[in-house]
């Protein structure tokens, strides 16, 4: 589908790419204009579409590219994770602050992406966004140190009780996390975490010996 872009050279690919993701990263799917992207790009419109077909389609490349540098941000740092759930979970926040800090317009584009979904891409972005969850689900489970759960404890159950309390909390905020700029976020971000051990320490009691 994108093989007319990708057989460009690689510092082409880049420099549009580039144009793109600041222009998706600043104003959102919408909000956008195309004609900034080339303009700031220096290519021609007919050229952009001729490489991606629509802005639909760009949008999503870029998600994909995107998401595969998350995930690779995200499995290098992993190496060095926790063996216990609770700060295990603790621990991948940590990361994506560090990521948003490290990558700022990406963490703008994700802050736009699954914040603020334009409903013309909700599902496509859903599955993309489901695969990734399934992906990252099993990572937590890989060398997770068992032997702190009660015997009668089901760890399958206990996990997706801390996510549905991770999800609640979320929600909570969510109407304020779309409202405000992706810097001031961050603090947010910082604000929940703080939030989460509180949570943790409760559920520790429950599910650990």
């Amino acid at each position: 589908m994108y093989e007319n872009f990708e057989r460009i050279p690689p510092d082409e690919q880049k420099k549009i790419l580039g144009a793109c993701l600041e222009e998706f990263a600043l104003h959102g799917y919408e909000k956008a204009s195309t004609n900034a992207m080339v303009k700031k790009a220096k290519i021609p419109k007919g050229t952009l579409f001729f490489y991606f077909g629509s802005k639909k389609d760009l949008y999503l490349y870029l998600i994909d590219r995107a998401v595969e540098r998350f995930v690779a941000f995200i499995h290098q740092a992993d190496a060095d994770r926790p063996a216990g759930l609770f700060e295990r979970l603790l621990y991948r926040g940590k990361i994506r602050f560090q990521f948003a800090l490290q990558e700022p317009v990406l963490y703008q584009f994700f802050y736009h992406a699954f914040l603020n979904t334009p409903e013309a891409i909700q599902a496509d972005l859903q599955s993309r966004y489901s695969i990734y969850a399934s992906t990252s689900r099993q990572l937590l489970y890989d060398g997770l140190d068992r032997s702190k759960f009660k015997d009668d404890i089901d760890i399958e159950q206990a996990v997706e009780l801390v996510y549905l309390v991770l999800e609640g909390i979320l929600r909570r905020y969510e109407g304020l996390l779309k409202a405000i700029q992706p810097e001031v976020g961050l603090e947010l971000v910082e604000k929940l975490t703080g939030e989460c051990r509180g949570y943790f320490e409760i559920l520790k009691r429950g599910m650990y010996k």
